[in-house]
């Protein structure tokens, strides 16, 4: 294959994982790739959400089933100290989390779609919720087969703290908590699911 051919390839798949040609390269390499990107939330007020992305040594199917476990996501997410499944199906879930916000304790309950198919998870916040500390939140998890042995996660999130926060400080907690959290979810599937923080 050509390198002009090479090259369009390289740029099709990442535009497919909603990463750049050069995103997609970094991962690949080993390491994390992280970025702000803007766009326009439901209420119109202009928002940026932390994307990331890392490739995992271990078959798709073996990611898939330690990301779709909610019940152990305090033993080796980042901050999540309790995690509350308060419904559950096959396709859904409702959980209610409690994370430690460095200054305050947040805590939120969200609606998780589980796409097994697709290998995807995308959450939405549960609004009804009486004791949300966050006024919306968005994200997903998606999963794609690098190799037999390789997983690519791509790792989306963006939250409204309903609080005003400079746009630098937004930006530099995704460029540290979006590796972190990506880290630790490396390390939880590459060890069978027995890695703790």
């Amino acid at each position: 294959m050509s390198s002009v051919w090479t090259h369009i390839f390289g740029v099709l798949i990442a535009t497919v994982l909603g990463l750049t040609e050069s995103e997609l390269q970094v991962a690949l390499r080993g390491e994390i790739p992280t970025r702000t990107e803007s766009f326009t939330s439901e209420t119109g007020k202009a928002a940026g959400r932390g994307v990331g992305a890392i490739v995992i040594d271990r078959p798709i199917a073996e990611a898939w089933n330690v990301l779709r476990r909610f019940d152990d996501k305090a033993e080796y997410m980042p901050r999540v100290e309790k995690v509350w499944i308060l419904a559950a199906t096959p396709e859904r879930l409702h959980v209610r989390m409690q994370v430690d916000a460095s200054v305050t304790t947040a805590r939120y309950t969200a609606f998780f779609q589980l796409d097994s198919e697709g290998h995807t998870i995308r959450w939405t916040l549960d609004k009804s919720a009486p004791d949300n500390t966050v006024v919306d939140a968005v994200g997903s998890y998606e999963l794609h087969a690098v190799s037999e042995s390789q997983t690519l996660l791509v790792y989306r999130n963006w939250v409204d703290s309903g609080r005003s926060v400079p746009r630098f400080i937004h930006d530099y907690m995704s460029r540290r908590a979006v590796p972190n959290l990506l880290r630790a979810i490396k390390k939880r599937v590459e060890s069978g699911g027995t890695w703790r923080k």
